[in-house]
């Protein structure tokens, strides 16, 4: 449906020249599009108000007529009045539908039901969506307090939530589980199902698995017990796929790591051991303008910023020594990054996006940098090759970033007979206004309250 279209259809109403099918065309486009809906509402409105003045325009004048009717006998009355009564019965029609045609768009606004309340059982609540077993359930947020009870999407997905749990409805198609536990079976009509957590989410494939939320550990564990899901984590952008039975994966805010269940006392067993290694330090930052740095480079924090003309741009870099990791033996490594908030520029300046690169260091003129180096003096991308790149919204301002790839675990394969250095930039730059844009920084490990930059090292 086009924006021109759209228009032609509201003209003919607004004439009152709409056919039956042009009619029932309207309609499914007001029923299927939200701006179509807000679009029509200010055209009534705008249609109401211009008719609403003619008809007070029409009483005006019939009360005219009529005061000159009580003086000049019922003759002029007739002769005069009818052209008018027909324009002010048009109108009070016309506003009649325009009000009915807006409490309709309104109704047709709110928020449709994604999911039905199946069953209850023994369930005590605090929510403000229905309770009662069969109730349609709108985009909102379940909170059981005891019990189970069973949430069926409108995709056919089948979630049973038990208590204490808070479940997030928030399409046909997603759901998130705040804290508690959960299983879900999804059938063929509901592939692609998701259900999230604060520590990662899961999309399904067609299968049958659990879901529990551990607030205290501040980690989520995914059960598979049929079928397939890859379980995903927005902090490192990893990804697992788990397929087949007695399988597992753990996501907390540093890391994703599968499991494999072993039915030894209940109690699940990791298959991987993830070895973290630290920077001790060795880490800077540098800016064009070395005369300022004193005011605007700060052992606690990696600054990046990259600007149109290059003058005001930081880059960072950092060092770890891995000449204790047995890099034949590992078999995934992630660089991880702390973003903090930043009060240096304007955030509305930048893409929405905001694209990062991290080069791995290969002039070794260029090992022996310290904090405090000058522009030139420190190493850049030039210095090294590109190990991988990762993406930051520009509304968000903390979270955990970084990559993993084959590429990095090449990298440091190669080069571990000395400290390894990183160099982390921004590829994107403002787009508006010359004024100063934002400044990205992340934690050093000198930081306060952020860890700072972090290797990981899984091993089998």
């Amino acid at each position: 449906m086009s924006n021109e279209r759209l228009s032609q259809l509201i003209d003919s109403w607004r004439d009152d020249d709409l056919s039956e099918e042009q009619t029932e065309e309207l309609n499914q486009i007001l029923r299927g599009s939200e701006e179509a809906r807000r679009t029509f509402a200010v055209e009534s409105r705008l249609h109401g108000l211009l008719h609403c003045a003619a008809a007070e325009d029409a009483v005006e004048r019939v009360s005219d007529m009529s005061a000159a009717t009580l003086q000049s006998g019922s003759g002029t009355l007739r002769g005069r009045s009818r052209p008018a009564w027909p324009m002010m019965v048009s109108a009070i029609a016309a506003g009649l539908f325009v009000a009915i045609g807006f409490q309709w768009w309104h109704w047709s606004s709110e928020p449709s039901s994604v999911a039905t309340l199946t069953s209850s059982e023994n369930a005590a609540w605090e929510s403000d969506l229905p309770t009662t077993p069969g109730s349609e359930l709108t985009p909102g947020l379940l909170r059981l307090r005891t019990g189970v009870a069973t949430v069926r999407f409108h995709s056919g997905a089948e979630v049973i939530v038990e208590a204490p749990a808070q479940l997030e409805l928030v399409s046909s198609m997603r759901g998130k589980l705040l804290s508690g536990a959960a299983v879900i079976d999804v059938p063929d009509s509901a592939i692609g199902f998701i259900i999230e957590t604060p520590d990662g989410y899961a999309v399904d494939y067609g299968t049958r698995f659990a879901v529990r939320v551990d607030q205290q550990e501040q980690q989520s564990n995914f059960e598979l017990i049929e079928g397939e899901i890859g379980v995903h984590h927005p902090g490192s952008g990893g990804e697992v796929r788990l397929i087949g039975q007695s399988k597992s994966a753990t996501a907390s805010q540093q890391s994703l790591v599968v499991v494999d269940l072993e039915q030894e006392e209940g109690v699940a067993k990791p298959s991987a051991t993830v070895v973290r290694v630290g920077t001790h330090g060795q880490t800077g930052s540098a800016m064009r303008r070395d005369q300022k740095r004193h005011k605007f480079i700060a052992r606690e924090l990696l600054s990046v910023k990259h600007t149109e003309s290059g003058k005001w741009d930081h880059r960072s870099f950092f060092a770890f020594d891995v000449s204790s990791i047995s890099l034949n033996q590992v078999v995934a490594a992630r660089l991880r990054l702390n973003l903090v908030p930043s009060t240096r520029g304007l955030a509305s300046r930048l893409p929405t996006i905001n694209r990062f690169g991290i080069y791995g260091l290969t002039n070794r003129d260029k090992d022996d940098w310290k904090f405090g180096d000058t522009w030139d003096e420190s190493p850049g991308p030039d210095d090294g090759v590109l190990l991988g790149t990762f993406e930051v919204p520009r509304s968000q301002q903390r979270g955990t970033f970084g990559i993993q790839n084959d590429e990095l675990l090449d990298f440091l394969k190669a080069n571990h007979d000395r400290p390894v250095t990183f160099v982390l930039v921004r590829e994107t730059t403002q787009i508006e206004g010359v004024g100063a844009g934002l400044t990205h920084l992340f934690a050093s490990d000198s930081h306060p309250e952020y860890v700072g930059p972090m290797l990981e090292f899984t091993l089998p």
